[in-house]
C-alpha cells in the first residue's frame, strides 16, 4: 500500500517500487510531461497519509 507524506519541504512516498513509479507517472500525466517534482510540493496542500 502506497503512502504519501507531503510537507512544504519534503515529499515522501512509501511503498513498493512499482507503486511509487505508478504514482509518479500519474502525477506526470495529470500535470504535463515536464512537470518538476518540486512544483508538486508548492501546488498541493499539506496532507499526510493516502
Amino acid at each position: 500500500m502506497l503512502k504519501k507524506y507531503i510537507t512544504p519541504q519534503k515529499l515522501q512516498l512509501v511503498g513498493k517500487a512499482w507503486e511509487i513509479r505508478h504514482a509518479l507517472r500519474q502525477e506526470k500525466k495529470l500535470r504535463g510531461g515536464n512537470f518538476p517534482l518540486i512544483e508538486l510540493l508548492s501546488s498541493k496542500p499539506h496532507q499526510s497519509g493516502s
